[in-house]
């Protein structure tokens, strides 16, 4: 008689009753693992809300790689994220994030934060001691976040400067680049207005030095010869106190 039949059917329960209880140790498992996509996440997350006062600027995120195989306890708590000591908000960065319980754990998440901006460049090659005009100025966008030096947004933050050296065409226009329009130039010939009240007095006088809007200058009074500082007005008059 063959009995291998009944033998086999017989061990058919415990088998498919074993096969249940190991997937589910296999799921149980999983779920005690902090899944790698979610920790990207809250790092990302972290970064949005800490650039939330950014929100009409031209930023991107980039989260860095984690390898799939970490195996991390799934931190039933949450995470808790936060920027390293020193850590930056543009450019190459990282997130600090820390799990507080049940099972303690820390990672740093790399990330790249990327802030782009229309900024003003030269429109062609300008230059030392020209006057600025909006001819002069064009738009362009670059990434500020890796951007070193100064720039302006404001086309009439740079009309009417004045440029300090040669400045090439697509030449990025910082602080730097600029200065206030000279006014007065040493050795020009200029009108000293002393005032002290109700009383004004007119006086011609030499520059002893260049000087743009609102410097205090040395002039000399070309009738006395006495020299005297003055502060530099829109009128290119240099005012004087009695």
């Amino acid at each position: 008689m063959n009995t291998s039949a009944p033998k086999n059917a017989a061990r058919a329960p415990w088998t498919a009753l074993g096969l249940c209880l190991l997937l589910l140790l296999s799921a149980s498992a999983k779920a005690e693992i902090h899944p790698v996509a979610d920790i990207r996440l809250a790092a990302e997350a972290f970064l949005m809300q800490q650039l939330e006062a950014d929100a009409d600027a031209d930023i991107q995120i980039e989260i860095g790689q984690l390898d799939n195989r970490l195996r991390l306890a799934y931190c039933h708590e949450g995470l808790n994220a936060s920027f390293p000591p020193g850590g930056r908000r543009e450019g190459n960065t990282a997130i600090h994030l820390q799990c507080a319980g049940p099972v303690t754990w820390q990672l740093y998440v790399p990330a790249t934060v990327e802030r782009h901006a229309r900024v003003l460049v030269a429109n062609r090659s300008l230059p030392r001691q020209h006057v600025l005009t909006a001819g002069d100025l064009r738009f362009q966008r670059i990434e500020t976040s890796r951007h070193a030096g100064s720039y302006h947004e404001d086309k009439s933050e740079l009309v009417g400067q004045q440029t300090r050296r040669n400045i090439r065409s697509g030449q990025i226009i910082g602080t730097q680049h600029v200065t206030q329009r000279e006014i007065i130039s040493r050795g020009q010939r200029v009108t000293i207005l002393a005032e002290n009240g109700a009383i004004a007095i007119r006086m011609q006088g030499e520059a002893l030095e260049n000087g743009t809007l609102g410097d205090r200058i040395r002039v000399k009074n070309t009738s006395s010869g006495r020299v005297v500082e003055g502060e530099i007005q829109a009128s290119g008059d240099v005012r004087v106190a009695l």
